[in-house]
C-alpha cells in the first residue's frame, strides 16, 4: 500500500478532534465536576439523611415555582414501602396530571405494563437512591466528583421525557432540581411536625395544591406558601383523518368479530451512543377470535406522544386494508387513550369500543415478539 493512501501518525496527530457535543448546547449534558452536581450530591444526602419517606405518602403533593423561569415542578415522595425510594418532581400541569392518571391506573391494576409505559410519558426529574451495583459509571463519577459518603444506597439524578427512556440532566434541568430539592427539604421538616402544611382541596373539580412561591427582595429570595389552583393541560388529542377513500373501502369488506388493539415500550434502544436514547413503541393488531395478527408497526414519539397516539386510527385502517379479511365489529383496547381516537373510525365502520381488561390475542402476539427479540415478556 503507498504511503500517500495511509495517513501517517503526524497526520492523525494534526487532525482536529470532533466535538461529541449535541447541537442544540442547552441538550449538552452537565459535566460531572460541576457545581451543580455538587449541590444536587449536598441536597441528596440531606434528604437521605431526613428520611421524608417515612412518613410522607406519594399523594403528599405539592408544587414550587422556579424563581428562574417561572415553571412549576410537583413534588411526590416515594419509598413508603422501602422499595424504591426518590423524589420526583413532575413538571407542569402536564406532568402533575400525568401523575394523576398514573396513580388512578395503579388502583386498578397494581402489575399493569400500561401504568408502567404511561410512567415514562410524564416529564418529570427524578432524585433515586439506588444500591451501588445498579448505577452507571457517570453516576459514579458524579458521587466521587462531589467528596461526599453516601449509604449503600447511592444517588442518581435522571430526566424523563415523553417518547425517550430516562437520561441525565442537562445544566437548565440540574437548576430546577436545585431549586425544588431545596424546597422539599423545607417542606418535609415542615410536614413531620404539621402534616396540614400540604394542603389541598379534594372536593375541587381541578387540583387545588400548596405551592413555595418565590419573592424577590433586594437580589434575595424569600419562599412563601401559597394555595393555587392547577387546571388541566389545555391540549386535546386529535386523531388523524381517515382518507375517504379508505373508509369506502373499509365499509366494503365482511364483517369481522372483534379486533384488539395494543400500544406499549419495547424492550429496546434507539439511538447512537452518548445521545438521548429514544424508547421504541409497537403497535399490534390482532383477531381477537382467530388470534391473526393484523399487524405490528414499529413507532417513534419524537414528536410527541399526543401525534404517536392521534395516527393510530390511520395505521390500522392501513393495516385493514393490507390484509382485506374483514372489517371488525367491535374495537377492545385496555388504553381509554387508544379508544378515544379510534372513536371516530369505529363509528364511520359502525363499530363498537370495549375498555377490556384482557386481551389475550395481543398478549400471545406480544409473547412471541419477545420471545424473538430475546426478551421475556
Amino acid at each position: 500500500m503507498s504511503t500517500n493512501s495511509k495517513e501517517t501518525s503526524a497526520d492523525k496527530r494534526q487532525k482536529p478532534k470532533r466535538s461529541k457535543q449535541p447541537a442544540n448546547p442547552q441538550e449538552a449534558l452537565l459535566a460531572t465536576t460541576s457545581e451543580q452536581f455538587k449541590d444536587l450530591c449536598r441536597l441528596a444526602l440531606e434528604i437521605q439523611q431526613l428520611q421524608p419517606w417515612r412518613y410522607m405518602e406519594e399523594t403528599d403533593v405539592f408544587g414550587v415555582q422556579d424563581p428562574d423561569t417561572g415553571d412549576q415542578g410537583f413534588v411526590s415522595i416515594m419509598g413508603a414501602l422501602g422499595e424504591y425510594q426518590s423524589v420526583a418532581v413532575y413538571r407542569g400541569n402536564e406532568g402533575l396530571y400525568g401523575w394523576i392518571d398514573f396513580e388512578d391506573l395503579l388502583d386498578v391494576d397494581p402489575e399493569s405494563d400500561q401504568a408502567h409505559d404511561m410512567l415514562m410519558e410524564i416529564p418529570q426529574l427524578q432524585l433515586a437512591f439506588l444500591p451501588a451495583g445498579l448505577i452507571e459509571k457517570r453516576d459514579r463519577d458524579v458521587i466521587k466528583n462531589s467528596g461526599l459518603k453516601f449509604a449503600s444506597a447511592k444517588p442518581v439524578f435522571r430526566c424523563y421525557r415523553p417518547g425517550y427512556l430516562p437520561w441525565f440532566l442537562t445544566g437548565a434541568e440540574a437548576s430546577h432540581l436545585i431549586h425544588v430539592l431545596t424546597q422539599t427539604i423545607d417542606v418535609a421538616r415542615r410536614f413531620y411536625d404539621d402534616p396540614g402544611v400540604v394542603s389541598s382541596d379534594e372536593d375541587a373539580e381541578c387540583e387545588v395544591l400548596m405551592i413555595r412561591v418565590p419573592e424577590i427582595h433586594d437580589s434575595k429570595i424569600a419562599w412563601k406558601d401559597q394555595v393555587q389552583r392547577v387546571d388541566p393541560p389545555a391540549t386535546k388529542l386529535i386523531p388523524f383523518s381517515v382518507d375517504d377513500a379508505v373508509l369506502k373501502r373499509l365499509r366494503a369488506m365482511p364483517k369481522r368479530g372483534a379486533l384488539e388493539a395494543d400500544l406499549f415500550i419495547a424492550p429496546a434502544i434507539l439511538g447512537k451512543p452518548n445521545e438521548r436514547p429514544r424508547a421504541l413503541y409497537m403497535l399490534l393488531v390482532a383477531d381477537s377470535d382467530t388470534g391473526f395478527l393484523y399487524g405490528c408497526e414499529a413507532l417513534e414519539a419524537q414528536e410527541g406522544i399526543d401525534l404517536l397516539y392521534a395516527s393510530i386510527p390511520e395505521k390500522i385502517a392501513e393495516m385493514l386494508l393490507r390484509t382485506d379479511i374483514g372489517r371488525p365489529v367491535q374495537f377492545a383496547a385496555r388504553s381509554e387513550k387508544i379508544l378515544d381516537v379510534l372513536e371516530s373510525l369505529a363509528s364511520e365502520l359502525s363499530a363498537t369500543l370495549s375498555l377490556a381488561d384482557e386481551l389475550p390475542a395481543i398478549d400471545e402476539a406480544k409473547s412471541a415478539l419477545f420471545n424473538e427479540m430475546g426478551f421475556a415478556s
